[in-house]
C-alpha cells in the first residue's frame, strides 16, 4: 500500500494508542481531579493538568515549532474557530474596515470573513490568485489605511505552492506601516516546512497537527506576538480572568493567548497531539523538509518523464504545482480531466491519492514514503492513462466525500 495523502490526515505514530491509554488511566484513577493535576505525559518538565494543557502543549512543543517565544503559542479545536475568534477582536478595527486576503485562501478564512462582514462593517478586498497561487503584487497594493487584517497561506492548500518567506515579510511590513496586522495560515507547512515568525512578521500565525503533523483533529494551534492586545469577543469562561468566580460580565484573561480559549476545552485529542511532532521534532524540520524536498523532486522527474510529449494517454494532464524547490511545499498536484475517477481506481491498485472537483489529483510522498512508493503511484498513473481503465472504474456508491 502507498498512502501519499499526508496533507489530508497524518499516519497514525505507533506511540498514539499508549498515550490514549494512560488518558483513560488518567480520567479513571484522577476524575475531576485531573483538571489540577496529571502525569507529565508530554516532557512539559513540570507538572500540568488539563486546566493547563492548552498552554503547556504551546510552550513546550508549538513554540519550537515556530521559532516562537514561550508564552505565545496555545492549542485551539481548530483553525475556523480561531479565525472567527481574531474577527471578533475591536482593537484591529478600531477605525478600520478593510480586509485583505487572497482567493486562494481556505474556505476556514474566506467563509468566516463574508459571515462577519454581516456583524460587523468589513470591506472585504478578495484579491484574485494567479491560478491556485498568491498574487503577492495584487495583495501589496490592495493594503490601505483602512487595512485592519492581511491573511495569506504559507502553503496553498489547492496548489501545493509555498509562498516565499520574504514575500510573506514583505506583507507583514506593508500591513505594519499601514497599521494593520497579519495572520498566516500555516496548515498546509506544519511538520512539513521549517518556520520562524519573527522572520516572517507574523502578528498572527495559526495551523494544525493533522495533517503531516500526525497530530489527528483537535490540535490546532494559535500563536500570537509578543505585546499584540487582542480581546476576542468569541471567549468563553476558560478564557476569562476570574474563571471561578462565575461572574455576571466576562474580564479578559492576563495573558493575551488564553483569551482564545472557549467552553470546555476538549482534553482527549491533546493526549495526542504532539506524538506526531516526537518523530519530526527529532531530527529537525529541516531535515524533514529536506526529505520532502528529494521526494517531490523525483515524483516530479517520474511525471516530467509520463507527461512527456511522446507518452501514450497523457493529453490533458500538467504539474499544476511548483517545481522550483524554494516554492514546493509537501503536496503535488496534477491537473487532469475525470482526476475523481482516477483516485478511485488509483486505491483499487493500493495507491492512495486525494482528488478536488473532478479536475486535480493530488498526492505527497512524506517521511513514512519511500520510493517504491512513489514508482508505484507514478507506474499507476501511467498504466490509467494509457488503457483508460480508470474511465471504465465505477466508484462504489457507498463511499463518503472524503477521498
Amino acid at each position: 500500500m502507498a498512502e501519499l495523502r499526508a496533507f489530508t490526515h497524518g499516519l497514525m505514530p505507533q506511540t498514539t494508542p499508549a498515550i490514549m491509554q494512560a488518558f483513560c488511566e488518567d480520567w479513571a484513577e484522577r476524575g475531576v481531579d485531573a483538571w489540577n493535576g496529571v502525569p507529565d505525559r508530554w516532557d512539559i518538565g513540570h507538572q500540568t493538568s488539563w486546566w493547563t494543557l492548552p498552554e503547556d502543549l504551546g510552550d513546550r512543543w508549538i513554540s519550537p515549532l515556530l521559532s516562537a517565544a514561550p508564552g505565545t503559542c496555545v492549542l485551539q479545536p481548530n483553525v475556523h474557530w480561531t479565525v472567527a475568534a481574531l474577527l471578533s477582536c475591536d482593537e484591529p478595527f478600531d477605525g478600520r474596515t478593510g480586509v485583505v486576503l487572497s482567493e486562494a485562501e481556505f474556505p476556514s478564512v474566506r467563509h468566516n470573513v463574508r459571515q462577519w462582514a454581516g456583524l460587523r462593517e468589513i470591506n472585504m478586498h478578495e484579491v484574485a490568485a494567479s491560478g491556485a497561487d498568491v498574487d503577492v503584487e495584487a495583495m501589496l497594493d490592495a493594503i490601505t489605511d483602512d487595512t485592519a487584517w492581511v491573511f495569506v497561506s504559507h502553503v496553498g492548500f489547492a496548489s501545493g505552492a509555498k509562498l516565499p518567506d520574504a514575500a510573506i515579510r514583505a506583507l507583514a511590513d506593508r500591513a505594519h506601516a499601514r497599521g494593520a496586522l497579519l495572520c498566516v495560515d500555516g496548515y498546509h507547512a506544519t511538520g512539513s516546512v521549517d518556520v520562524d515568525v519573527n522572520a516572517l512578521g507574523a502578528d498572527v500565525y495559526v495551523g494544525g497537527l493533522l495533517k503531516e503533523a500526525s497530530g489527528s483533529s483537535g490540535n490546532s494551534y494559535l500563536y500570537v506576538r509578543p505585546g499584540l492586545d487582542l480581546r476576542p469577543r468569541l471567549s468563553g469562561w476558560f478564557a476569562d480572568a476570574d474563571p471561578f468566580g462565575f461572574n455576571a460580565a466576562p474580564e479578559p484573561h492576563p495573558r493575551v493567548r488564553r483569551r482564545f480559549l472557549a467552553g470546555t476545552t476538549a482534553v482527549a485529542s491533546m493526549y495526542h497531539a504532539v506524538e506526531g511532532l516526537r518523530v519530526l521534532l527529532g531530527p529537525g524540520l529541516d531535515a524533514v523538509r529536506q526529505d520532502s524536498l528529494d521526494k517531490t523532486g523525483y515524483a516530479i522527474e517520474r511525471i516530467d518523464a509520463l507527461l512527456a510529449p511522446e507518452a501514450a494517454g497523457a493529453s490533458g494532464v500538467h504539474l499544476r504545482s511548483p517545481r522550483e524547490a524554494e516554492r514546493r511545499g509537501a503536496m503535488i498536484v496534477l491537473a487532469m480531466p475525470d482526476a475523481d475517477k482516477m483516485c478511485a481506481w488509483l486505491k483499487t491498485r493500493g495507491v492512495y491519492t486525494d482528488s478536488r472537483r473532478g479536475e486535480v489529483l493530488r498526492f505527497a510522498p512524506f517521511v513514512w514514503n519511500t520510493q517504491e512508493d512513489i514508482d508505484r503511484c507514478v507506474d499507476a498513473i501511467a498504466e490509467a492513462l494509457e488503457t483508460g481503465a480508470h474511465l471504465r472504474y465505477e466508484a462504489p456508491t457507498e463511499a463518503g466525500p472524503v477521498t
